[in-house]
């Protein structure tokens, strides 16, 4: 168990990821901002008071306080849940936000969350998860060697690989309970999900008239990559061509079937798993290029 004690003093002592954390924020902020503006134009309905579905409170204690937009009273006043959230939003694609500001934004996404249940998807399910973990995302410079500034560093790594699996395991528990049935095994899936007129392109359903072995084979090798992710993720040399597919398939998600924020947020979680070093090119150049756009 020698090679954890390495990795877990390592992770005290230098910041390696931060530059990844960093840029992982800001891609998710920015489709964060696009899902909140988008969703403003139908407030009054999505968390207003004009809503069509059944309002559920069903906590008690501490934990009502992440269910207030549930709350037929508070619904009025959706804005001061939304607005201040896009502020904090905006703010942190800036490179503004600290621990309490990130603990902001996962409280007010909760409301948020759990206030759209008519819109909500598994992408919305995933983000809060990973907007509780980037509360420790804590930025700590590697000269600092108190303890604190080693708690930190430790946290920022704990948190950070913490998204990893949480994605993962999502992967995992959607391939395993697609084992449970039957369409996935044989190979019908594919071709059931681009049959629904409601969801996707009328065309492509209407020239879909038998399931192909193309599809069957895009099946199983979606459920086999769902199933495997938490494995083949953590082996470097592959990973890249393991989020490809991955990025693909979500892709295809939003232009074939019409389910973009949950495409878009699956995309945006990806960037958790982005080199170091290119995370700091890409942040350096968005730094020279906000600096340039300043001065001219």
């Amino acid at each position: 168990m020698s090679w954890i004690k390495r990795t877990f003093d390592a992770w005290q002592s230098l910041l390696t990821i931060g530059s990844a954390s960093e840029l992982f924020i800001k891609i998710v902020y920015l489709v964060l901002i696009w899902s909140t503006i988008k969703l403003l134009f139908m407030g009054d309905v999505v968390w207003g008071n004009d809503y069509f579905i059944l309002l559920s409170d069903p906590f008690t204690g501490p934990d009502r306080f992440a269910m207030l937009l549930n709350i037929p009273e508070v619904r009025n006043y959706y804005l001061l849940f939304a607005l201040p959230f896009l502020g904090l939003l905006f703010a942190g694609l800036l490179g503004f936000h600290n621990v309490i500001t990130r603990l902001a934004v996962w409280f007010l996404f909760v409301n948020l969350h759990f206030g759209n249940g008519a819109v909500s998807t598994g992408g919305h399910h995933l983000i809060q998860q990973l907007l509780f973990f980037h509360i420790f995302l804590f930025q700590v410079i590697d000269e600092k060697k108190s303890y604190l500034a080693s708690l930190g560093r430790f946290f920022h790594h704990l948190a950070h690989y913490s998204i990893w699996l949480q994605i993962a395991i999502l992967y995992l528990v959607s391939g395993v309970w697609k084992l449970k049935g039957d369409l996935w095994l044989d190979g019908s899936a594919m071709f059931l999900t681009l049959s629904f007129k409601e969801f996707g392109f009328p065309w492509i359903a209407n020239s879909l008239k038998e399931n192909t072995i193309f599809l069957q084979l895009l099946t199983w090798a979606v459920l086999a990559y769902q199933v495997m992710f938490i494995v083949l993720v953590w082996i470097k040399p592959i990973r890249k061509w393991v989020l490809l597919f991955g990025a693909a398939f979500h892709i295809s998600i939003i232009f074939l079937i019409g389910i973009t924020d949950f495409g878009l947020f699956m995309i945006a979680s990806y960037s958790v798993f982005i080199n170091n070093d290119l995370a700091n090119k890409v942040l350096r150049k968005l730094r020279l290029r906000r600096a340039f756009n300043l001065s001219a």
